[in-house]
């Protein structure tokens, strides 16, 4: 690779660092899937001539596609698009028993208005929906903000003229990390490999591990950093001091536009921190409908640091998934 891409960057983010640097790339989207598939309609990932990003499900449907990919990528002809169709049997030494559609895009100049308004709506947590013309390759691809019930991405057929309609959801998640002890450094390890992006905040500089995964920020800050995290955020808090925890804590319900707001410790913790919220303002019913305490899927009753990080982050990616299927329909 021959730019300056992130370890774990989605097709968004690859795409747009590949333009940057004025590097091939080609786009290849499930359009449709048809029985059982590794990927549904709508997966999508990003290939140059020598990297990818994201996956449409591996094996050899996925090494077929990047194949075709890089063909077109070195087409010289004025081919923009092109279309697969693979069904998953035995001849791609797949059992699926399914079929899945590609449309293949090569990136080029005509692609930097909708990259960059998707990715300014991805941060935004708005929908953006892709029309994609691809019998007419000399057409543009056009985005637009999604009217009414956006549904999945889809094949549309009008005569002879077939277009892709993609439906861009915000997918990656912002999470706001507060504590650098054992569980924020497990946390933090196990977001580092996920799609989304963290902030992690401490007072204590010391605290934090030389080295963090490519979408973790480190801060050294308080509750004082609470005001200028973005809207719509995970809220993750477990410091080491409970005043700290619960100055947090009232600032983020006051805020109003969290996506979750986790506070690691029991039912007592919980039963405390409701009165004392109560008496600055916040309502109880406030609380029982935005906060979370005790954290984590029901089920997994292990303290260890690395099993309370699972457990939360598997409720992260729980709410994550219900609040898509929200948006989109």
């Amino acid at each position: 690779m021959t730019f300056g891409l992130r370890n774990g960057a989605n097709w968004l983010e690859a795409l747009r660092a590949a333009r940057a640097a004025s590097q091939p790339a080609a786009l290849i989207t499930v359009s449709r899937a048809d029985g059982s598939a590794p990927r549904e309609a709508g997966a999508r990932m990003a290939v140059g001539p020598d990297w990818q990003a994201d996956t449409i499900g591996g094996g050899t449907l996925e090494f077929r596609a990047i194949e075709v990919a890089r063909e077109l990528i070195a087409d010289s002809s004025g081919k923009r698009r092109t279309t697969l169709r693979m069904p998953l049997g035995a001849s791609l030494g797949q059992c699926c028993g399914g079929v899945v559609f590609l449309a293949i895009e090569r990136i080029d100049l005509d692609d930097d208005a909708w990259l960059a308004e998707a990715a300014r709506a991805a941060v935004d947590g708005e929908i953006r929906v892709r029309h994609v013309p691809l019998s007419d390759s000399s057409a543009n691809v056009t985005l637009t903000r999604a009217e009414g019930e956006a549904g999945e991405t889809r094949l549309v057929k009008e005569g002879d003229a077939e277009w892709l309609v993609d439906v861009l959801l915000p997918s990656t998640m912002q999470v706001v990390l507060f504590g650098a002890g054992h569980v924020g450094r497990a946390l933090a390890d196990l977001l580092g490999t996920l799609p989304c992006r963290v902030s992690w905040i401490d007072a204590r500089d010391d605290m934090f591990p030389d080295k963090v995964a490519d979408n973790v920020v480190t801060e050294v800050g308080d509750d004082g950093d609470v005001a200028r995290q973005p809207a719509g955020a995970y809220w993750l808090i477990l410091t080491h001091n409970h005043a700290l925890d619960f100055d947090i804590v009232e600032k983020v319900l006051k805020r109003g536009d969290a996506a979750y707001v986790g506070l690691i410790g029991s039912k007592s913790k919980r039963a405390n921190f409701t009165r004392r919220l109560e008496a600055r303002g916040v309502s109880r019913e406030r609380v029982a409908l935005d906060l979370t305490c005790p954290i984590g899927i029901e089920g997994i009753e292990g303290k260890e640091p690395p099993v309370i990080a699972v457990s939360v982050v598997a409720q992260l990616l729980q709410l994550h998934e219900a609040r898509l299927r929200a948006l989109r329909d």
